[in-house]
C-alpha cells in the first residue's frame, strides 16, 4: 500500500501539473489510439455511464510489462480543481491493464495494448474533464489523454456560418450554439459557460463563453467572437501496404528492415478552395496486403514517413509543425519540421504506423507563440470542418464543474 502512495504521488508531480496537458513522455510508445465508437473516430468526449473509450498503444522493441493508468479531475479550463480521488473515482485508483498481444508477422517489434474504459475496474463519479495517464511499473509516464464524460441534462444543438469582415471576408467561420437544459432548477448564466472546438483541437479551443440570450431554459451563445479559421481540409496519405504507394505517397523504398515511405510535397499558400473530402484530422490503422486485410492492432507494421513542404526560403521567426489527431497536435521536436537549402524544402520524419492519416502543417510565431493552421495551408469559409460545444455548470458552492451537455456538427457544405 505504501509503495502505491508513494508510486501516486511521484506521478502525480510529473503528469498532474496546474494546467493538464496531453503529452507522450517516452519515444518507446507508438501507435497511441483513443478510439470513439460512438463518433467512430478520436472524439474525446462520451456520455456518463453509456458509453466507453478504447484506447490502444504499443510499445516498440519491448516485451510485458506491467503497464498502469489513472484519471485526475480539472475544471473547465482544464486546471487542477484540488478534488479528492474519492470524490472522483469509484474503484482502483490505479488499475493494470491486462489485455496485451505480441507483434506478429512485422518488421517492427511491439507488444500491443487494450484498455476498454470505464470499466469494471474504474469508473468515474462524476462529469466534467479528466485527464488520462498511462504509465510504467517503475514510476515512469508514457503518455497522457485529455478525456470528458458529460451527463445528458441539456440538449445542444450547434451551427456554423461564413463570418464576413471588411479585413478578411473569405477566411473565417462563425459557430452559433443553442442549449436547452432540463433536470437542473434555478440555474444562472453565471452558473453556465461553454467551450468551442474545432476538429478536437484544444490549441484553438474557446473558452468560458457566457449565454448571449436566454428565455426560459434555453441558452443561446451566439457571439460574434465565436469564429475560427476556416483553414483548408487536411492533407490526406494512406499506407496500408507500405510496399506499394498509396494515396499521397510518391514513394516507398525498403531499407531493412523497415519500408521507407516519402510523401508527395505540399505547395503552401493556395489562392482558391479546392473541394478535397477528409475525416477532418482523425486517422485509422489499417494494413492490406497480397490481396488481405489484417489485424492492424497487431499485424500493422511501422514505417518511416517524410514530410516536405516547398518553400525557395525557410519562414522568418517561425517554427513549423506537422500536426494532427494522430499527435493532439502537440509542438515538440518530433515533429518540428527542419529546413533543407540544399532542396529548398521543410522536412520532417516520423514513424508511424500503418493506416489512413489526415494531418496539416501548423506555425508557431517564435516572438509571440501565435499558432495557426492556415497560414500555410490557407484558410476558406468553404472549408468542411467538425464543430463541437461543450457546455459546463458549477452549481452555487459546488467544488467542481460538471459538463451537463455536448453537441457537434459535421454536416459539411456551407
Amino acid at each position: 500500500m505504501l509503495k502505491k502512495i508513494l508510486f501516486f504521488c511521484l506521478l502525480s508531480q510529473l503528469c498532474f501539473s496546474q494546467q493538464a496537458i496531453e503529452k507522450v513522455y517516452s519515444s518507446s510508445v507508438n501507435g497511441i489510439q483513443l478510439f470513439n465508437p460512438d463518433t467512430n473516430d478520436e472524439t474525446p468526449f462520451i456520455s456518463m455511464n453509456k458509453g466507453m473509450f478504447v484506447l490502444t498503444f504499443d510499445l516498440l522493441d519491448r516485451g510485458y510489462e506491467k503497464i498502469y493508468y489513472t484519471i485526475k479531475h480539472y475544471d473547465r479550463n482544464w486546471n487542477e480543481d484540488h478534488l479528492f480521488e474519492s470524490e472522483y473515482i469509484d474503484g482502483y485508483t490505479l488499475p493494470q491493464i491486462y489485455d496485451y498481444q505480441p507483434s506478429f508477422n512485422t518488421r517492427q517489434n511491439y507488444t500491443h495494448y487494450t484498455l476498454e474504459f470505464p470499466n469494471k475496474d474504474m469508473q468515474p463519479k462524476v462529469s466534467g474533464n479528466y485527464l488520462l495517464t498511462v504509465f510504467t511499473d517503475n514510476h515512469k509516464p508514457l503518455f497522457s489523454k485529455r478525456i470528458a464524460f458529460y451527463d445528458d441534462f441539456a440538449h445542444i444543438n450547434v451551427g456554423y456560418e461564413r463570418y464576413s469582415t471588411s479585413k478578411n471576408p473569405n477566411i473565417t467561420q462563425r459557430v452559433k450554439a443553442q442549449a436547452v437544459v432540463s433536470g437542473i432548477n434555478s440555474i444562472s448564466t453565471r452558473q453556465l459557460s461553454l467551450c468551442l472546438l474545432q476538429n478536437n483541437n484544444w490549441l484553438t479551443a474557446i473558452y468560458n463563453i457566457e449565454p448571449q440570450f436566454v428565455n426560459g431554459n434555453s441558452f443561446t451563445f451566439g457571439q460574434l467572437t465565436n469564429s475560427f479559421e476556416g483553414g483548408n481540409e487536411f492533407y490526406t496519405f494512406d499506407t496500408k501496404n507500405i510496399s506499394i504507394p498509396g494515396y499521397g505517397v510518391f514513394k516507398s523504398e525498403e531499407n531493412n528492415p523497415l519500408y521507407l515511405t516519402y510523401l508527395y510535397s505540399i505547395a503552401p499558400f493556395p489562392l482558391d478552395y479546392a473541394y478535397n473530402p477528409d475525416v477532418n484530422g482523425a486517422y485509422y490503422f489499417r494494413r492490406f496486403d497480397l490481396n488481405q486485410e489484417r489485424d492492424a492492432r497487431t499485424e500493422g507494421d511501422y514505417t518511416p514517413v517524410t514530410f516536405s513542404l516547398e518553400l525557395k526560403q525557410p519562414l522568418e521567426n517561425k517554427d513549423l509543425y506537422i500536426v494532427g489527431l494522430f499527435n493532439n497536435y502537440e509542438l515538440s521536436d518530433s515533429n518540428r519540421m527542419i529546413y533543407d537549402e540544399n532542396q529548398g524544402l521543410y522536412v520532417k520524419t516520423m514513424l508511424l504506423k500503418q493506416g489512413y492519416y489526415n494531418y496539416t502543417i501548423a506555425t508557431v510565431d517564435k516572438k509571440n507563440n501565435h499558432f495557426s493552421i492556415s497560414e500555410i495551408p490557407g484558410s476558406f469559409w468553404q472549408t468542411e470542418n467538425l464543430y463541437q460545444g461543450l457546455l459546463y455548470y458549477t452549481p452555487f458552492g459546488g467544488t467542481y464543474d460538471a459538463l451537463i451537455g455536448y453537441g457537434e456538427i459535421r454536416a459539411n457544405r456551407l
